[in-house]
């Protein structure tokens, strides 16, 4: 028999004891934890791939600013399955649109976007890093599901910042010239604009990457 100071979870409880204890005892208190995390941890794991399941499910919904229908029935899923969220932490012009935080305190932030074309409109926001978008097609009347980093590449990341560090040296060369100034005041900024060309590349239901995109999703350790 041995006597050990000892933190033994129980839920959300942590007791210390302080008793005579042997070693089978001690190592069957560990394995309860560490069985208790795994559950934990499969329990969020089953619930997202639950609820990315049935967003691949939904029907085509438009999503204007003031009648956002398609973040609307995202948000229903996110409540049937009880998930902790904040609608639009950055404001209604900021990404995400949701911000999940899970049972562990990690969070997940969601994009969601719809389109009668079977291509989303990025305008000038490129698809950010680490955010997973919801994407509605009216011309199919599905949902797809993506990370930002299965659309752009680190490589095209640096292609664009590239080209955009390079237009803003030309137009302040040009600004920087006397002759610039004008009596009206006219002026010139430059407006990024992300678009998709190609047939076969930017349709996102017809993509063969579409079900790698999807199973990513899915499959990710949440």
């Amino acid at each position: 028999m041995y006597t050990y100071l000892c933190m033994v979870c129980s839920g959300d409880t942590i007791n210390f004891l302080k008793e005579p204890l042997d070693k089978g005892v001690l190592l069957s208190y560990n394995v309860r934890v560490q069985i208790q995390r795994m559950n934990k941890s499969e329990n969020i794991m089953v619930r997202f791939q639950k609820f990315w399941k049935e967003v691949l499910k939904l029907p085509y919904k438009p999503n204007s600013q003031d009648n956002p229908l398609h973040e609307l029935q995202v948000m229903a899923l996110l409540q049937k399955y009880k998930f902790e969220f904040e609608y639009q932490p950055n404001g209604d012009q900021q990404s995400p649109d949701f911000r999940v935080t899970l049972d562990d305190g990690k969070k997940v932030d969601i994009e969601c976007k719809s389109s009668k074309q079977p291509y989303p409109t990025y305008n000038g926001g490129l698809p950010k890093e680490g955010v997973v978008y919801i994407f509605s097609s009216k011309r199919y009347n599905e949902t797809t599901v993506y990370f930002a980093e299965d659309i752009v590449t680190d490589k095209k990341r640096e292609q664009f910042s590239n080209l955009i560090e390079e237009l803003n040296v030309v137009l302040k060369k040009h600004q920087g010239n006397p002759d610039w100034e004008d009596p009206r005041g006219l002026d010139f900024y430059i407006r990024n604009m992300y678009v998709q060309n190609g047939a076969g590349k930017k349709d996102y239901f017809k993509h063969s990457d579409r079900q790698r995109c999807e199973n990513n999703v899915l499959n990710y350790k949440w």
